[in-house]
């Protein structure tokens, strides 16, 4: 290093110019560290997200001649919420959080059905539910109110049912009795919502 240089440093401006790109630096380091630990927890988040999707719904569908088990895996596409703070998107797709849905919602829900006996002639159905969420207790937090209407597909059939239920533990727990007056079919589910 030359005399002028070390003497340009030793100035007092050039000392503040060597702090603030030493500080820089450390924030920008710090910074990038941040998000990548955030990268990394939104990924973890993501994954445990779909794994818990692999647990199924339960339901029990009654016909006029018998009473049928059945696992049931859904989806919602879209959700409307409008229970929320208005900082927030009142629209949602696939990933919903609790409050959005207890708080005051509408929501499209698709599910597929596999039954461990046969019903119309196969082990699967298919279904979309329009369903609305009101809170009861505490903002729905601790019961909410669910009502709607649903479409099922069993073999070739089409039955169209009207949904009643609750919901509580913070919207994770459901139980919907579903009827369909012109088919005489019921239909009991106890649905878990991770989504």
């Amino acid at each position: 290093m030359s005399a002028t240089e070390s003497k340009s440093l030793g100035k007092p401006g050039s000392m503040l110019v060597v702090r603030l790109l030493v500080f820089s630096s450390l924030i920008l380091a710090g910074s990038t560290a941040s998000s990548a630990q955030d990268s990394t927890q939104s990924s973890s988040g993501a994954t445990a997200w779909l794994i818990l999707q692999a647990i199924p719904s339960l339901s029990w569908t009654t016909t006029p001649a018998e009473t049928n088990f059945a696992f049931e895996w859904e989806v919602a596409p879209v959700l409307y919420s409008w229970g929320m703070t208005r900082l927030v998107s009142p629209w949602h797709f696939f990933f919903v959080n609790q409050p959005e849905r207890f708080a005051g919602s509408l929501e499209l829900v698709v599910s597929g059905q596999a039954y461990v006996s046969r019903i119309a002639g196969g082990h699967t159905g298919l279904s979309g539910q329009l369903l609305s969420h009101f809170p009861l207790i505490e903002k729905g937090e601790y019961l909410g109110l669910n009502l709607g209407a649903a479409r099922y597909r069993f073999g070739g059939t089409y039955s169209t049912f009207g949904v009643a239920g609750i919901s509580t533990l913070f919207g994770f727990l459901h139980y919907n009795i579903k009827y369909s007056p012109a088919d005489r079919i019921w239909m009991n589910s106890i649905e878990f919502r991770f989504f």
